[in-house]
């Protein structure tokens, strides 16, 4: 039984997310000293880079042996895939928009519309998955997100 073509459209949909919002956090990095976002934005940053694992490992797997593998399992895994330059040059215009933000406001507004359309991705690929374990990858992701949402949304209430 081949995996449904979808899936791994879905799968490659959210790797390209997370893509983005690690290569957003890591250039955002560059631009802030600020110690309380400086730091804030280095563990979203490493979260990130840890869903791109995770989907990746994903992927892999159900090419490989058509069957998801847990979390749990994924993260055990060593030799997990690294985020390289070529695929950070796909975001070229991303990294160019955040280049000219002004301020930590701006930085933490534009990572929570990040985060938001990451959150609202994963929900819908959970919803339309038609296996229960797809079902879980793409809720646990989307809860993660929706954890930065607010971590996002207290620093911005502070400033």
């Amino acid at each position: 039984m081949a995996v449904n073509p979808e899936i791994l459209d879905a799968l490659t949909t959210g790797i390209q997310s997370e893509v983005a919002a690690y290569v957003f956090y890591i250039e955002a990095i560059k631009l802030t000293e600020a110690n309380g976002i400086k730091g804030t934005l280095e563990n979203l940053a490493a979260e990130e880079k840890k869903h791109f694992q995770i989907l990746e490992r994903q992927y892999d797997s159900l090419v490989r042996s058509e069957k998801w593998i847990s979390t749990a399992d994924v993260l055990k895994q060593e030799g997990l895939p690294e985020i390289d330059a070529r695929m950070a040059e796909k975001h070229r215009d991303l990294i160019e928009n955040v280049k000219n933000l002004k301020s930590p406001l701006e930085i933490l507004n534009m990572a929570l519309k990040l985060e938001i359309e990451a959150q609202e991705l994963f929900v819908k690929l959970a919803d339309n998955s038609e296996s229960e374990e797809g079902k879980k990858v793409f809720t646990h992701l989307a809860g993660f997100e929706e954890g930065h949402v607010k971590l996002i949304q207290s620093h911005i209430d502070k400033l």
